[in-house]
């Protein structure tokens, strides 16, 4: 599932390709991609300019010069893709804008598990759907605060949405094995250094992943993602990456470096 740093990518994609040209055509294959009416969308986004765009987590936000706001989730296998001719038009676009310059942007989606919706306040939403602030702006101050009456392990914590919008399964294995933090430490056992060490690794992974455009393969040698399967050998110590079910997501750590 695309997480934070992938949305990131496609949040600067879409910046550079698909910004300040008026929709000419609005299409969709599949109206259950659509949290509103087929006709609201060809109401708020015919004639109109997609202006900026704003992501909180895994959430892109697209600012129309209409009255509405855009908001994409992506899902499982969403992405973007602005193309030039109907004939480019990916096999699994099933949402697609026409621009009056001839091109399109069309939102891949072949699990079907990303869709559309229509707001009036990305505050309304952020609110409405429990978000923090995104874990890139995200202050040490409000990271800790969020995990005061915490009661689970610290790998459950990272992935709730309230305590750091767009953490996703990879993203907190890798932030707790560059912390050294077991994933089954409950965070009412952790002190202010043990928060911090998470938080700064949150932080430096979020920072890697931008940089890299979320390629795996330029990560550093050191980052879990590279041997980040059971039995696989830890770069620190070379013990065997375990592998454990944790509020149902699979995870995975070095038992010798992330001693609990």
């Amino acid at each position: 599932m695309p997480e934070l740093p992938e949305v990131h990518g496609y949040k600067v994609y879409i910046d550079s390709t698909s910004l300040h040209q008026k929709i000419t055509q609005f299409d969709c294959r599949d109206q259950r991609l659509l949290k509103q009416p087929l006709a609201d969308f060809e109401k708020h986004l015919l004639g109109k300019e997609l202006s900026k765009t704003q992501r909180i987590g895994k959430y892109l936000f697209i600012v129309t010069t209409g009255d509405k706001i855009l908001v994409l989730h992506f899902g499982m296998t969403g992405r973007p893709n602005y193309y030039k001719s109907e004939e480019e038009r990916p096999k699994f676009g099933h949402i697609v804008l026409t621009f009056e310059n001839g091109f399109h942007f069309a939102f891949e989606n072949k699990r079907k598990f990303g869709w559309w919706d229509l707001i009036d306040s990305v505050e309304e939403f952020k609110k409405e759907h429990g978000l923090s602030d995104d874990a890139r702006d995200l202050s040490f101050e409000d990271f800790k605060a969020s995990l005061e009456t915490r009661k689970t392990h610290i790998k459950k914590v990272l992935l709730d949405q309230r305590v750091a919008a767009g953490v996703g399964n990879w993203m907190a294995d890798e932030i707790l094995y560059q912390a050294r933090m077991h994933p089954k430490k409950k965070v009412e056992e952790m002190n202010e250094a043990d928060i911090k060490k998470v938080f700064d690794a949150m932080k430096k992974v979020i920072e890697v992943a931008i940089e890299k455009d979320a390629h795996y393969s330029d990560f550093p040698e050191d980052f879990l993602m590279h041997f980040r399967e059971k039995g696989a050998k830890c770069h620190h110590t070379d013990c065997e990456i375990e592998k454990v079910k944790l509020g149902g997501r699979s995870t995975y750590f070095s038992p010798e470096w992330q001693q609990m």
